[in-house]
């Protein structure tokens, strides 16, 4: 650490200035970037008289303050060279990046945000390639006729993927993103909700491990992993635009997509992406990639259904070549309640139950089972059976469990409880 150049002058001068006039010897020792210790030495021949004491009393005087000053500095130049180099070891003054990507390491920063290669590293291997094939009279061989994508939920090769994306062909050709091919049969297939099952032959496959979409938020970052025209393993990323988009905005009008929900996201999803994940941050599928309606707004099933899907096909000794979940109907329209949506029908209408959860009955059709059984428009149904109902799914999954429904409802500041039997629907 060196001394300023000012303060050593100053230091210098005072000293040379009492050796000259008072005899004494200084022994010094001024290094570059160090001061040592300054002592004095009175000679002996010299007699100690009163103006030789004030003197050195005047000199003392000079003297400690300017120490201070020199140590001051030196304290201080201190610190600012240690700031310096600490500076220096986080910024790297030639980064283009700022703020706390600028670390001065490329390699820790890449790994540091590089989240969605993060979730591709964890969910891509388990992501395959699919493609229908059939067979050519004259030339007695098997081509592509279409493609699509799915994902592997069991290491023994259990394959979920979209119904229009296997159709009715049981001849597939499934490919796995190492390179590894196998032949591919469907095992299960619910074409009301757009879901399949097919099984190849294999042992220890990489597989993807289902979520939920039970805590999915508006505005959460999603991957989408796929074969969008059959370029197989595309990665796109997005967030989540809506989480519950009713089938009938999309404009299914028949079966039971009409009362579905879907999660739109503005990930690319394009024609071949159609049976493949889309993936939250921790790796794990919310949805299959079903359709899309233009740039920035697709549309997945949600794993929920999923879930639903393989318990029905598990439950069935086994596999079976088709799932037809029990349909039932009670004649209403309903919509899931959020904040945002509560607060505008507050703001409608006053007498709208203080609550933010829910399913909200829009309308009741004439003659309907819920028509008869007293449900009114703008009912909030808030329990069946004693399950709490939050979405329109669990509505519709109560009525596949049971066939009355002990209906609790908030309308207005009365809690009335309506006993509702649904109607079977034939398939």
């Amino acid at each position: 650490m060196s001394v300023g150049r000012s303060t050593r002058s100053l230091l210098s001068k005072t000293v040379r200035g009492f050796m000259r006039n008072n005899g004494t010897s200084l022994s010094q020792n001024f290094c570059r970037g160090n001061l040592a210790v300054v002592s004095f030495h009175h000679g002996s021949n010299r007699d100690n008289s009163s103006k030789s004491k004030r003197k050195n009393e005047r000199f003392f005087n000079l003297l400690v303050p300017a120490c201070g000053f020199a140590a001051g500095y030196i304290t201080f130049d201190a610190l600012k060279c240690r700031h310096s180099q600490t500076l220096a070891a986080e910024l790297d003054p030639k980064s283009p990046f700022r703020g706390s990507g600028n670390r001065g390491n490329i390699g820790n920063r890449r790994k540091a945000f590089n989240f969605v290669a993060d979730v591709v590293e964890v969910a891509g291997p388990a992501v395959v390639y699919i493609e229908r094939l059939q067979k050519i009279p004259f030339i007695q061989q098997a081509v592509p006729i279409a493609n699509g994508s799915g994902f592997i939920v069991d290491s023994t090769g259990l394959i979920i993927t979209n119904a229009h994306v296997v159709g009715n062909q049981s001849n597939l050709n499934v490919k796995l993103p190492d390179g590894r091919e196998f032949q591919g049969r469907v095992v299960g297939i619910d074409e009301s909700r757009d879901i399949a099952a097919v099984k190849i032959n294999g042992s220890n496959l990489p597989r993807i491990e289902l979520g939920t979409t039970k805590d999915l938020r508006p505005g959460e970052w999603v991957v989408a992993i796929g074969s969008p025209l059959a370029l197989k393993n595309t990665v796109t990323a997005g967030i989540v635009s809506n989480m519950c988009r009713a089938g009938k905005e999309l404009g299914l009008q028949h079966g039971e997509k009409r009362d579905m929900e879907y999660i739109q996201t503005d990930a690319t999803i394009n024609v071949g992406n159609s049976g493949g994940p889309l993936v939250n941050l921790d790796g794990q599928v919310i949805g299959i990639n079903t359709m899309m309606a233009s740039a920035g707004i697709g549309f997945a099933i949600p794993v929920d259904y999923v879930q639903e899907f393989l318990q029905q096909l598990r439950s069935a000794s086994g596999y079976t070549s088709r799932v037809s979940p029990k349909r039932r109907w009670i004649g209403i329209t309903m919509l899931s309640l959020t904040p945002d949506i509560a607060m505008q029908l507050r703001s409608r209408n006053p007498k709208f139950p203080d609550i933010n959860e829910g399913v909200y009955v829009h309308r009741v059709q004439p003659d309907s089972p819920a028509y008869l059984a007293g449900v009114q428009d703008g009912d909030v149904i808030m329990s069946i059976n004693g399950s709490q109902i939050l979405t329109t799914s669990d509505v519709m999954n109560a009525m596949k469990r049971d066939q009355v429904l002990n209906v609790h409802v908030k309308r207005g500041t009365r809690g009335v409880v309506l006993r509702v039997v649904a109607e079977e629907l034939a398939h």
